[in-house]
């Protein structure tokens, strides 16, 4: 029986597997375990004899129905609430979701098509809702620190930034990387490796990867290596047909669809370029993992992560003129110790014990 001596932690996310902020909902309870007596909520997960509720129905109805539900369950208990969900109240709120308006004008413009999808009428409120209720709010970039501020100005004073971590133990660089010409990957012995890993692919920016890869083999000399980029993640390659066609892009010698890897490492340790031209990311964690492999990052500034990118020498921050960056991939000599260097400090470990202090501010 865990001690009551302990003080307690609540760590709340709705999904419990798949993403980022899953991976750091594990990583924050495995640290605090030693010193808190910790209980994860998540949906479907029991805690205190009940369900969570929140894994049936459409995305809209069971956010709406998570947060009503990790309310009623923790009212009037004792402890510090640690929340990475928008809707939950808590006491410290980790906005690694970034802010639903910013992504929202970004996706639609000055169209109302994102009227029709209850989901964007509704996490804004509960985004808010939460954003009230929490001592602390915690954005994982300045980026969402500044999009806090404009959007949910009142908070300001809450905001504190606690930027992403990695885990060494995972990712490292390594010289002679296994794969990276034949084997199972079947490569050109000289050929331009670029990466690009993610799902939800119209928001990380696939089509735009595509078009890039296509004006970068345009612009070759007669001795210049191909560019082949390599697509891992979930997503529905046959979405991309006709994009494909259009860039004169080939299955197999330019774009490889390989599908959700567990082993991300050995692609990382491969690639000469992970791109990622998303349209917003408060902070990808492919990113950093790619940096921490030696792998130079090309993305937008709509990527919390450019900021641990050294324009030009650890990566590139792409803008509309596609031309410099061309020039960029087929022409900088970016070395890869540099690169490993440049995010050695921003460790896994560093971002949990960055949050167990803020959460013992929380205490009485």
């Amino acid at each position: 029986m865990a001690s009551r001596s302990k003080p307690i932690a609540y760590i709340v996310r709705r999904q419990c597997s798949g993403g980022g902020a899953e991976t750091a909902a594990r990583r924050l309870v495995d640290h605090l375990a030693p010193a808190w007596e910790v209980h994860r909520l998540g949906a479907g997960l029991n805690f205190a004899g009940h369900v969570v509720a929140g894994r049936k129905g459409p995305g809209w109805w069971r956010a709406l129905r998570f947060a009503a539900n990790v309310d009623a369950l923790l009212d009037g208990k004792p402890g510090v609430t640690l929340n990475l969900e928008r809707g939950p109240n808590c006491s410290i709120y980790r906005a690694g979701d970034g802010m639903h308006l910013r992504w929202r004008a970004l996706r639609f413009g000055s169209s109302a098509a994102w009227m029709v999808n209850p989901l964007h009428w509704l996490y804004p409120r509960l985004e808010a809702k939460t954003i009230r209720s929490a001592r602390f709010v915690a954005a994982n970039s300045e980026m969402v620190r500044r999009e806090m501020e404009r959007y949910h100005p009142a908070a300001a004073e809450k905001v504190r930034v606690i930027l992403n971590g990695f885990d060494p133990d995972v990712f490292y660089p390594e010289v002679a990387a296994p794969g990276r010409r034949g084997g199972e990957l079947n490569l050109p012995e000289q050929c331009k490796l670029f990466l690009f890993v993610g799902s939800g692919w119209r928001r990380k920016g696939l089509a735009r990867a595509l078009e890039l890869m296509a004006e970068y083999n345009r612009s070759l000399g007669q001795d210049e290596p191909l560019g082949v980029l390599l697509v891992v993640g979930k997503g529905r390659p046959e979405q991309f047909k006709s994009t494909l066609r259009r860039l004169n892009l080939e299955l197999e010698l330019h774009v490889r669809f390989l599908g959700p890897q567990t082993d991300l490492r050995r692609f990382y340790q491969a690639a000469d370029i992970f791109i990622l031209p998303t349209l917003y990311d408060p902070f990808s964690n492919a990113c950093l993992e790619a940096m921490a492999c030696g792998c130079p990052v090309m993305t937008t500034a709509n990527n919390g992560a450019a900021e641990v990118i050294e324009h030009g020498r650890t990566g590139y921050i792409l803008d509309d003129d596609p031309r410099d960056a061309i020039h960029w991939c087929r022409t900088a000599a970016v070395h890869p110790a540099e690169v490993v260097e440049s995010v050695s400090g921003w460790t896994a470990a560093r971002e949990t014990k960055a949050f167990a202090a803020l959460m013992e501010e929380c205490l009485p």
